[in-house]
């Protein structure tokens, strides 16, 4: 139903006044509330069908309290410092819609592993038994850098566990707690995202939960997809029993398809839909479809378009461009129509690359000239970027510089003070402007990779500023009797080093990268 804002209103008031009737008398309540109208009831009895197969759920996979409990009696903490097989379980690291994942040191490989012990519910009833051990076999044939690998599915005591590499690293969902990223950022990971899907889906695997919890950054900045546990194998042989019931809502309802809440047949286009919300809340930092609760969550998927990315960005500088792109590519891929999506994986891959290849034209492409040599249109400033690049260049040049009135004093006051504060500065000055530098060249040569670079180094830069500042005013309070204007010189650095960590460099890093990487 394409309902205008007032049509949405009446479905959204009756559908939240229909949950507190009780069951046995809803559809009659419901003939009286919708006055007749077909369409009305209809579209009111939809939210309620997907809401009785979601429970409240929202944020947690499909699984009932009773299986979690069961899978917790069973396999919970009594597993952590047990051998099972050749598995040393050593700590939980979660939970999932089919049971607990633990890190575990496979002793006869000597590799770490992620081990998921599967709840009873899927290893007591020798038909899903069966569809499980193939899909596992489907999901361990999967070879690809972006995708977590499945090693086995072992047997312990008629229990079940798959056995899947271990991924150290932040998950997206950790990195969206420091806000949204810049859309050239976005473009690239929704690049490695649908890189790796696409070598499932040629396999005929749809991932059927794919989140920001499932999708980890490792140390050197690469995406890996993890969880397969709750794909579907598309080829089964005819008359092959399901892992999971027929209707049943397995993943987690917030990034699901409408077709996957509906409980229908599924296949690579609802992936496509997930990866929509995930670009799209990666770059604005709130869910697409996010409401109150589950219900609405779930009747916004089905029935309401988002908000448009740049409602939330704006289309300022050179991004502007990459993110025309980006929406077109998060409007295709969370059509509510199956057909209306993307026709394939590869297809998506080509949008987000021309997306990117848009987002470097406008970047490296020079201003238009006249005739007479004059950059057509107004004339602008030094970028941003430029700024920043200017700011950690003159603060590593200037804390070098520093180091001679501080060598000054090391011959001027005899003693040990004098030498401890200059070594405290000199290896402030060193790690701070190495780091800088680091930075500029990551910027310059990977600019993809310079948000990461730049969460990991910014934490060291602030400590060796802040031992530098201390350096420099401890120096200055040293010699003042002394040299009083070397002095002065020394505690009016240490004042500038601090507000220029504290305040500019900060505000320079937030004008610069605000509206993408390098922009």
């Amino acid at each position: 139903m394409n309902s205008v804002p007032a049509d949405w209103a009446r479905v959204n008031d009756i559908f939240h006044r229909a949950l507190e009737v009780p069951t046995g008398g809803r559809q009659a309540w419901l003939d009286d509330a919708c006055g007749g109208d077909d369409d009305l009831r209809r579209e009111v009895s939809s939210l309620l069908d997907a809401h009785d197969r979601a429970g409240d759920f929202i944020e947690k996979p499909g699984v009932s309290a009773v299986d979690l409990l069961a899978g917790a009696l069973e396999h919970g903490v009594s597993l952590i410092g047990r051998t099972i097989g050749q598995y040393r379980v050593r700590r939980v690291l979660g939970e999932g819609g089919m049971g607990i994942v633990y890190l575990a040191d496979d002793t006869r490989l000597g590799r770490q592993v992620a081990l998921k012990a599967l709840a009873p519910r899927f290893t007591r009833d020798a038909a899903r038994r069966e569809r499980l051990m193939r899909e596992a076999r489907a999901a361990a044939g999967l070879t690809h850098p972006g995708i977590a690998t499945v090693y086995a599915l072992e047997e312990f005591d008629d229990q079940l566990y798959i056995a899947c590499e271990f991924v150290p690293g932040a998950t997206l969902r950790t990195e969206l707690e420091h806000g949204p990223m810049p859309v050239g950022r976005v473009i690239a990971d929704g690049l490695q995202i649908s890189r790796a899907l696409a070598t499932a889906h040629e396999r005929g695997i749809v991932h059927r939960d794919l989140k920001p919890e499932n999708i980890i950054r490792t140390p050197s900045g690469e995406l890996k997809i993890l969880d397969f546990g709750l794909a579907r194998f598309r080829d089964a042989p005819p008359g092959a029993p399901a892992l999971t019931g027929e209707g049943a809502l397995l993943g987690t309802p917030a990034y699901m398809s409408p077709e996957q809440i509906r409980g229908e047949t599924v296949d690579f286009r609802s992936d496509i839909f997930s990866i929509g919300i995930v670009l799209y809340e990666l770059a604005t930092g709130v869910h697409p479809f996010g409401g109150s609760s589950s219900a609405s969550t779930i009747a916004r998927i089905l029935e309401t378009e988002p908000r448009k990315l740049s409602d939330f960005t704006g289309t300022l500088g050179p991004a502007g461009t990459g993110l025309a792109h980006l929406e077109s590519v998060v409007v295709t891929c969370m059509q509510k129509s199956t057909g209306a999506r993307y026709r394939s994986t590869e297809e998506l891959i080509g949008a987000l690359e021309r997306g990117r290849a848009a987002l470097t034209d406008a970047r490296t492409t020079p201003p238009v000239r006249s005739p007479a040599g004059v950059a057509a249109g107004p004339r602008r400033g030094r970028t941003p970027r430029w700024w920043w690049e200017f700011h950690q260049v003159a603060a590593s040049l200037g804390y070098v510089a520093l180091l001679i009135p501080m060598w000054f004093v090391r011959t001027a006051v005899a003693g040990l003070p004098g030498l401890l504060l200059f070594v405290v500065g000199l290896a402030a000055v060193i790690a701070a402007s190495t780091l800088r530098m680091h930075l500029v060249f990551a910027v310059r040569s990977y600019p993809a990779e310079h948000a990461v670079q730049h969460r990991s180094a910014s934490p060291w830069i602030k400590i060796a500023d802040a031992l530098f500042a201390l350096a420099l005013a401890a120096d200055g309070f040293l010699i003042l009797t002394l040299h009083a204007s070397v002095a002065m010189v020394l505690i009016g650095a240490g004042v500038a080093v601090a507000l220029s960590s504290a305040v500019i460099e900060p505000a320079t890093t937030r004008a610069a990268f605000r509206e993408g990487v390098g922009s």
